[in-house]
């Protein structure tokens, strides 16, 4: 696809001056909104919630799914698409949503390319693992590189707090702003419609030993026999058939779903059936699953790595569990099966943080402030 037409903080390390009319449109590089994973989540939620309306802005992704050749394929028209817009569209403002690892190497040539046009580009960063791909995958010379693309970046968004902290041990210097996920939130009459008779414990996401799959298996296995009619439900790409295999070494297999990654529509029939939400993550951003699995009033169960103890307050509104801690995970697991009651008291709460400080809406008047500040006129949104 060539185009399409159609709670934050903003403290930053550094000021600049920004021109009054430094661009008159948006140029936006990730992945398609339809692909798996939560940038391509985040950018779907941008476009669903009206930001393309709202700025004149053309949409180039410079990945797909498959094989190495497809994705260098890929890869090579999305940069000529790129090069394209950035010499025929009206000064173009380049929004750049920007991981680790491939997702970085990709996009470090379109911000090679900005600057070679003297278009200002505005970093968006994303994964999990941008720090451990810094720190422990970066020689001397990658790491002076990606310094030098956050430094020349107008501005760089992280995001959380903890992201901005870790991106500006990167590069002290770079105008480096939060900007959180978010989501849209469903509407109050389809909450609990939907929830299944049957207790179920919902992991959504990519399986594997980040996400924390294998422990919540084993967790899980320890407190079914004191729950004979809960379920789990291990939805998402990764290591499927690694995760089928656990369960079934664990005596668990008759208890456990791996459906695989669900679409949009069977992600939401899944968050509206489900009874708890398990994120028992090694590392993270900020995960769009979670914000989503809290819209829809579904208590978590979830680690204190990256952005999240930004979203969840233990006890309050989630369960935080050590990564690891296959003890503490099996406890949370047992304790919200047990009581209906605090399952509703923290779901409640958690869809209260997510409409306070994470909707869609409030992040799309966030960007549009960003974009408004380098001159991108806005059009009158339409009710």
């Amino acid at each position: 696809m060539d185009s399409l037409h159609h709670r934050a903080s903003g403290s930053s390390s550094r000021a600049r001056d920004v021109p009054a009319a430094y661009a008159r449109s948006v140029l936006m590089v990730g992945p398609h909104p339809r692909m798996m994973g939560g940038m391509a989540t985040v950018i779907g939620g941008y476009i669903d919630g009206g930001l393309f309306e709202r700025v004149t802005c053309r949409f180039v992704s410079t990945y797909r799914d498959g094989g190495y050749a497809a994705k260098a394929l890929a890869a090579l028209d999305g940069w000529t698409r790129i090069l394209y817009r950035l010499c025929t569209m009206d000064a173009p403002l380049v929004h750049i949503h920007i991981g680790a690892r491939a997702s970085f190497w990709r996009k470090s040539a379109v911000c090679l390319m900005a600057k070679a046009l003297r278009r200002p580009y505005l970093l968006h960063v994303h994964g999990s693992e941008f720090m451990q791909f810094y720190d422990d995958e970066c020689g001397p010379r990658a790491k002076r590189f990606v310094a030098s693309l956050l430094r020349d970046a107008e501005v760089v968004l992280a995001l959380s707090e903890q992201w901005r902290t870790n991106l500006m041990r990167i590069c002290p210097d770079a105008n480096i702003e939060v900007l959180t996920n978010a989501v849209r939130l469903p509407p109050r009459e389809q909450l609990r419609r939907r929830r299944s008779d049957v207790p179920t414990v919902l992991i959504l996401g990519r399986l594997g030993r980040r996400k924390g799959t294998f422990d919540l298996l084993e967790a899980f296995a320890r407190i079914a026999d004191r729950h004979p009619r809960a379920r789990l439900v291990c939805a998402g790409d990764g290591q499927i058939d690694e995760a089928r295999a656990r369960a079934e070494q664990l005596g668990i297999a008759d208890r456990v779903s791996c459906p695989g990654w669900l679409d949009p529509e069977a992600a939401r029939d899944a968050l509206a059936s489900a009874s708890i939400f398990a994120l028992p993550s090694y590392a993270e951003g900020l995960p769009m699953a979670l914000l989503e699995a809290m819209s829809w009033e579904l208590p978590p169960i979830t680690s204190p790595v990256g952005g999240i103890p930004q979203v969840i307050r233990h006890g309050e509104n989630g369960i935080l569990v050590e990564p690891g801690d296959i003890d503490a995970l099996a406890e949370a697991q047992d304790r919200l099966l047990a009581d209906a009651a605090e399952r509703e008291r923290l779901g409640r709460a958690a869809r209260r943080t997510v409409e306070e400080s994470f909707s869609i809406e409030a992040a799309l008047e966030r960007v549009l402030q960003i974009y408004r500040r380098f001159g991108v006129p806005l059009r009158t949104a339409v009710s």
